[in-house]
């Protein structure tokens, strides 16, 4: 039986390593599942990192403790560490395959911009994703015009989502969002296609729907790459591993969310204890962040 690692730097992933017991999965392969959470330290993530070259250090710590672990197979459902690892990768690839989240989200963008000619894109995601400019490169490199491409950072969000989805705060985030999206566009597209390049966005959709709705009309539509990328697979249990303990409310929140859809992701999820061995870190990088 193969044995697969779901890897993000949070708990985003958990809507790509939940798709394993969904209905739909019934009848793939069968697999032995394991989510790895990369996030380093309760003192910041990859995004605070000061270079891309401190990511990429950090990325091949965090897979070779994957490596530990003999998978056959490691989806990294992190648009951010997707990036970085394509980065990582032109000096070092481990011995297990390594599948990155963002050629899915860009092939799902794709084929929501040619579905329809006169709907424009909003690419939305952590401030490294954004910044990278890199699904925006890729689709412009498949001939769309520059102006359908749009691009909005959602910094400080992913956190938020994993304590409370639900949380008044998260609200008020994303509708601040929606404002600054109505300024990217000198004239209001006439159909907005939100892509997803986070993995947590979709804990709100319901959220995004609303706000962006509210500032450009009911025809909003969301591309989220999550539900495609652990397609053809299927689990009956999951193991939970992290270097840090949850962020306050977030084993709650997540067991809750998971509790109807995905039972399996959990409990795997209630019984979690942090590993502080689980890959290494360089301490100095995170003790520069809280001074």
């Amino acid at each position: 039986m193969k044995r697969i690692v779901v890897c993000d730097s949070g708990l985003g992933g958990l809507n790509v390593a939940s798709r394993f017991f969904a209905p739909e999965s019934r009848g793939g392969t069968p697999c032995e599942l394991c989510y790895f959470n990369a996030y380093p330290s309760p003192a910041g993530g990859f995004n605070k990192l000061a270079s891309a070259a401190e990511q990429e250090e950090l990325l091949q710590s965090v897979l070779e403790g994957i490596g530990l672990l003999a998978p056959d197979l490691c989806l990294i459902a992190c648009n951010t560490l997707s990036i970085v690892y394509e980065g990582l990768a032109r000096r070092h690839r481990p011995e297990f395959e390594v599948r990155g989240i963002a050629g899915v989200a860009v092939d799902r963008m794709e084929e929501a911009l040619n579905a329809d000619p006169e709907s424009t894109l909003l690419i939305l995601g952590t401030r490294t994703t954004v910044e990278s400019g890199l699904y925006r490169e890729r689709l412009l490199a498949k001939c769309f015009a520059p102006e359908r491409i749009r691009a909005l950072a959602c910094p400080g969000l992913a956190t938020l989502l994993e304590s409370d989805p639900a949380a008044a705060e998260v609200s008020d985030r994303i509708a601040e969002y929606a404002c600054a999206a109505e300024k990217l566009f000198p004239r209001k597209p006439r159909k907005l296609v939100l892509g997803f390049c986070c993995t947590h966005f979709g804990f709100a959709e319901p959220l995004w729907r609303k706000w962006f709705g509210e500032r450009f009309g009911s025809g909003v539509r969301i591309v989220d790459p999550n539900g495609f990328f652990a397609a053809g697979y299927e689990s009956e249990k999951m193991r939970y591993l992290s270097r840090i303990p949850f962020f306050p409310g977030a084993q709650e929140s997540m067991c809750r969310y998971f509790q109807k859809n995905a039972p399996a992701v959990a409990e795997a999820l209630a019984h979690a204890v942090p590993e502080r061995e689980l890959f290494a870190v360089n301490e100095q990088w995170f003790q520069r962040m809280v001074q």
